[in-house]
């Protein structure tokens, strides 16, 4: 009985691993700025390594950017650079994975303008 209760214990005392979800794939990333009027779609397909990090492109009409980003436990961000109307911009995605399996989150345009963001993957 004593050797039950110390390894109870133990148990208990033991540090907790999280795991991370498993976001690897294509999603359908819709985004909108309410404040500026804009509404885009890209493509993002992403591979997740053992430590969380994500990587992979994210495409749309004007072309692929590279992403790089992490998943902790269900919270995922990501982000890559772009251009609109001919200025550069840093896109940060932070969202987290919903019980339907979709991504739902906030948006930063190089702290410019803020916005909004769904994903699904297809």
């Amino acid at each position: 009985m004593k050797k039950l209760l110390i390894a109870a214990a133990a148990l208990a005392l033991a540090p907790v691993v999280a795991f991370a979800a498993d976001v690897s794939g294509a999603w359908t990333v819709n985004a909108r700025f309410d404040s500026v009027g804009i509404k885009y779609t890209v493509t993002c397909t992403l591979a997740q390594d053992s430590t969380g990090k994500l990587t992979g492109p994210c495409k749309d009409d004007a072309g692929s950017n590279a992403a790089t980003g992490a998943v902790d436990g269900s919270n995922v961000s990501f982000a890559y650079d772009t251009t609109y109307g001919g200025n550069p911009y840093h896109l940060t995605y932070k969202g987290a994975l919903q019980t339907d399996g979709s991504l739902t989150g906030s948006v930063d345009a190089s702290g410019q303008a803020q916005g909004t963001f769904t994903a699904t993957k297809k």
